[in-house]
């Protein structure tokens, strides 16, 4: 694996940076915590018009075909913003779905419309757990005349009501932990039979609890064969999960460098408190510690780009850099002493993500479970 960034992911990254220290501060992760969406649909269509949400896809629906790496190196610019943004769910999760296993009209329809920035998917697979696998799915999907009726309860469906749609997992046939019977189906948040309540999150982002009663889903809006969706999600969430890592890896940056910097200027008994042990150390440990999850993640992407056997590093980058943000974090906001927990300072943005990224898309309890799972079945 090069470590070296190419010209085109230096281009990526410096363009990345820019755009986004100037449309998406972090004054506007403060604002969407308030707002009814949780982002900002021009911010959306301007990241649509330079091209990311086509980032990950083909060619021939309007896409670049970039790798999971070129993913990585975006989405910690996006952590680095803490831009508030239907990104992931959108472009890499139902999108990914989509392209891995929609049919060619699927495909045309939903992708160039979601790569312009016209079309927001929302992702739903999550259950009342904390797993974030076949596991968790026990919403059923009946067969009806012309199509499927859904019933069952998703949480942590993330912009779901700021959606056009949302790709809904659930049971056709079997029962957890079992992964075959999962199939996907689109389904209008906007449906009758569809109720949509908001969750208080730590981050005070837009994330909704998905009542699913009688809801009837043409065949048409089933996306992939059914029963078989888990062959192409497993792969879909992994790409997600890295994208996540990567985000997670860029705040953990954005908070240290915050950190550090306060530590030059902050002045104590004459002195910067920089020049203190006790801050040098936490410091060096954090930057010590964000490089691993950095490093990490990055051969995580690598290995899905090359097809190599990919479950126990991603495991180990989503556990590793999940913990990292949070005691970044959590290190970043007591170096800025009492004030770092006020909540009109950054870090407080910075402090309160750190633990909801760590629980999202599973826990590290999740994933260390499957990092032990490979450890001994070698």
């Amino acid at each position: 694996m090069d470590m070296e960034f190419s010209e085109e992911q230096k281009t990526l990254q410096s363009t990345a940076r820019s755009f986004l220290s100037t449309e998406s501060p972090l004054s506007m992760a403060r604002e969407m915590e308030s707002n009814e969406n949780g982002f900002s649909r021009d911010l959306w269509k301007k990241m649509a018009d330079l091209g990311w949400f086509g980032l990950p896809h083909n060619e021939d629906v309007g896409g670049s075909g970039m790798g999971t790496v070129e993913l990585v190196v975006l989405t910690k610019e996006m952590g680095r913003s803490l831009c508030p943004s239907p990104y992931i769910p959108t472009v890499i999760l139902a999108g990914g779905a989509i392209a891995a296993a929609g049919n060619d009209e699927q495909k045309q329809c939903w992708l160039p419309a979601m790569i312009s920035g016209e079309t927001v998917i929302a992702f739903a697979l999550q259950e009342e757990n904390t797993f974030y696998d076949a596991r968790s799915v026990h919403a059923t999907a009946v067969p009806e005349g012309d199509g499927y009726v859904l019933n069952g309860t998703k949480m942590f469906v993330e912009f779901a009501t700021a959606a056009d749609r949302v790709l809904v997992v659930a049971r056709t046939a079997g029962s957890p932990p079992e992964t075959d019977g999962l199939s996907m189906f689109l389904v209008d948040p906007n449906d009758v039979n569809v109720r949509m309540e908001p969750l208080n999150t730590v981050a005070r982002d837009r994330q909704f609890q998905m009542k699913l009663d009688g809801v009837k889903v043409a065949t048409a809006d089933v996306i992939g064969e059914p029963g078989k969706a888990w062959e192409s999600l497993e792969g879909v969430i992994e790409r997600g999960v890295v994208a996540l890592c990567g985000y997670m890896v860029g705040a953990s940056e954005r908070i240290h460098e915050m950190a550090t910097a306060f530590a030059k200027e902050r002045v104590q008994f004459g002195h910067p408190i920089g020049s203190f042990q006790a801050i040098q150390h936490y410091l060096a440990l954090s930057i010590t510690e964000i490089i691993a999850a950095d490093t990490t993640t990055f051969y995580a992407a690598w290995t899905l780009d090359e097809g190599e056997p990919s479950r126990e590093i991603v495991a180990t980058a989503k556990a590793f850099a999940g913990d990292t943000f949070r005691k970044a974090s959590d290190i970043g906001a007591q170096i800025h002493g009492g004030i770092g927990y006020d909540e009109d300072m950054d870090t407080t943005l910075f402090l309160r993500r750190g633990k909801q990224y760590q629980l999202s898309m599973g826990d590290s309890g999740f994933w260390e479970d499957i990092i032990a799972e490979e450890i001994l079945d070698r």
